[in-house]
């Protein structure tokens, strides 16, 4: 039985989908809507694909069938945050693009969305492009940030000069999906792991986290 112990919230969705990638199914528990979106910024994030035309993209409900030529699909699979794979990232990152701690810390307010105030229950994730932005949700951080860099892959922006902000804590996870995106920059309300940090060192990635009271890299001014 449901009691109401004050005024109830509307409850954020959560449902499981199979991910069947080159044609191995991975199950992955997320909010069921932007699933094009999600699985095309999963196999950029993860290292699997570099582009969009690289991807096939098909989905019959519940199941979404991403195919890919790229050898790096190969990589063995396993559980991480949301789904991940044992995804490397050894390169370097260069920003071309530059900013103030304080122009950063107005791009939250993008993070205030209707879904989440009614919910309480999603993650956001915001791809920012010049004038315009890719803002996406979903119960699980990873898939938030997938959702958006498929949206902003899909709507053809130039990922190298812009940034990502998410509503969640800065992981290794979520650091290296951005590097394999090839996005420069990363801001956060929340906080960030030291794990993430010592990534941030080794490859050139810019982070900013307002919660913790650091930024990392030459992104930021």
């Amino acid at each position: 039985m449901i009691r109401k112990i004050g005024e109830p919230l509307e409850i954020a969705k959560e449902k499981e989908i199979m991910l069947l990638i080159n044609g191995r199914p991975h199950y992955l528990m997320c909010t069921p809507n932007m699933l094009k979106e999600l699985a095309i910024g999963f196999a950029v994030s993860e290292g699997i694909a570099k582009k969009v035309e690289d991807l096939k993209v098909e989905i019959d409900e519940d199941i979404v069938v991403l195919d890919t030529n790229s050898k790096s699909a190969e990589i063995k699979y396993h559980t991480s945050g949301c789904i991940g794979v044992r995804s490397r990232f050894e390169g370097k990152i260069e920003s071309k693009i530059r900013f103030k701690v304080d122009e950063l810390r107005s791009y939250l307010n993008l993070l205030e969305v209707e879904e989440y105030k009614k919910t309480r229950g999603y993650h956001i994730a915001i791809v920012v492009e010049k004038n315009r932005f890719f803002r996406a949700h979903d119960v699980g951080r990873h898939n938030a940030v997938d959702k958006a860099i498929g949206l902003a892959l899909l709507n053809k922006a130039n990922l190298q000069e812009s940034f990502l902000v998410v509503s969640g804590r800065i992981s290794l996870g979520i650091a290296m999906k951005c590097a394999n995106a090839g996005i420069p920059l990363i801001v956060s309300k929340a906080a960030i792991f030291d794990s993430a940090i010592d990534f941030c060192e080794r490859t050139g990635l810019s982070a900013v986290s307002f919660a913790t009271n650091i930024a990392i890299g030459n992104a930021v001014e």
